[in-house]
């Protein structure tokens, strides 16, 4: 199950050349962590950003991350290393942007984890970043989202 992701995620990248740097795009890449929790929900992830769209106030890149994700019920545990491809939108002038999220997140279930539940789930994020007006340097994520109530810190190149 896990070549299907990965396949997809090459295919994504491989193509994203087609689209990207035509005009004057302010940063092209981004790398950063992020970690989010709910009561019974929860992820951390080390993401690449990849631009892949700017126009005006509007930016789209791509996003790609691996790290570990958990869900929790009342009689089940669900946890195991993750996998999540999305589009992160952003909105916004200078240094403060809406951002939103959508996507998918492919999770390898531990071998102690219950296996009735779907490997792939939604990802969507509504939240904050703050980024220098260039694009290149520090940036900071807040959001609320399906993994709960997250942070993100990371640096654009």
């Amino acid at each position: 199950m896990l070549k299907y992701p990965l396949i997809l995620f090459g295919f994504l990248f491989l193509n994203l050349n087609l689209f990207a740097q035509s005009g004057n795009i302010a940063f092209k890449n981004a790398i950063h962590f992020d970690l989010a929790s709910g009561k019974f929900i929860g992820m951390y992830a080390l993401n690449f950003e990849k631009n892949i769209l700017q126009l005006n106030n509007f930016k789209m890149n791509a996003n790609a991350g691996a790290g570990a994700w958990y869900l929790s019920t009342i009689s089940n545990w669900y946890s195991g290393k993750s996998i999540s491809l999305s589009l992160n939108n952003l909105v916004g002038k200078k240094q403060d942007f809406f951002e939103f999220d959508l996507g998918i997140r492919y999770t390898a279930f531990n071998k102690n984890s219950d296996k009735d539940i779907s490997p792939f789930f939604p990802i969507f994020n509504l939240g904050y970043r703050h980024q220098k007006p260039t694009g290149k340097g520090l940036i900071f994520r807040t959001y609320i989202g399906l993994s709960g109530i997250g942070l993100g810190l990371g640096k654009a190149f």
